[in-house]
């Protein structure tokens, strides 16, 4: 039977594929369990929203929406039926300021252990403040999830945890335009628009480790 209302253990987590890249990305990504409780988030989640981990941990997902709380509920009722969400939310940030959030999240097993995988697609504090993520919105083709070739998980792999493109090129010996292809084309395959949302939807699939 699957255990889909249990926590799973640091030692579950630590040995789920895509625990190295959750832990090291530069991206924001927090894990909520089946009952809608946090379970794990990542450094970039407490840079970038200034929390604290012992604070956030079992505590309820979207607590600091702002707004009429069925929105999140039904955005959670599609996420349980559907295994996938894309949602934007205005939540409350620090002490007086608001941040309009977009995000992706996904569902994943970890040993028997439903779980969903948030992940930041990009942040901005209201009104005007400056994009806090700066993954680029990027045009693809419509395309079904398929397995990335071993080129394409190590660039997307090093997208996930955060890498620029110039990064990722020196890193691999490539030039930056042959690396915005690789990315294209993974973004093609899986059927995503932008990086942020590429990287949500291959680590819940499992179709990259490192």
């Amino acid at each position: 039977m699957l255990s889909s209302h249990s926590k799973p253990s640091n030692a579950d987590l630590e040995r789920a594929q895509f625990w190295p890249l959750f832990s090291q990305s530069r991206i924001p990504m927090a894990l909520v369990d089946r009952d809608r409780l946090y379970v794990e988030i990542n450094d970039a989640v407490v840079d970038m929203y200034k929390v604290q981990r012992s604070d956030t941990l079992g505590t309820r997902a979207g607590r600091t929406a702002i707004g009429d709380p069925a929105e999140g509920d039904a955005q959670w009722d599609q996420l349980v039926r559907t295994n996938a969400l894309y949602g934007e939310r205005l939540i409350s940030f620090g002490a007086q300021e608001q941040m309009r959030v977009s995000y992706a999240a996904h569902t994943t097993m970890v040993n028997e252990h439903w779980l969903a995988l948030f992940v930041t697609l990009s942040a901005r504090l209201e009104p005007n403040g400056a994009e806090l993520i700066g993954t680029p919105r990027m045009d693809s083709a419509n395309g079904h999830a398929s397995r990335l070739t071993d080129r394409e998980r190590e660039v997307v792999s090093r997208v996930a945890l955060g890498a620029t493109t110039r990064q990722i090129a020196a890193d691999l010996h490539l030039s930056p335009d042959t690396i915005r292809s690789h990315v294209r084309n993974s973004m093609a395959k899986i059927g995503a628009h932008t990086r942020a949302q590429l990287v949500a939807l291959v680590l819940a699939d499992g179709l990259i480790e490192r």
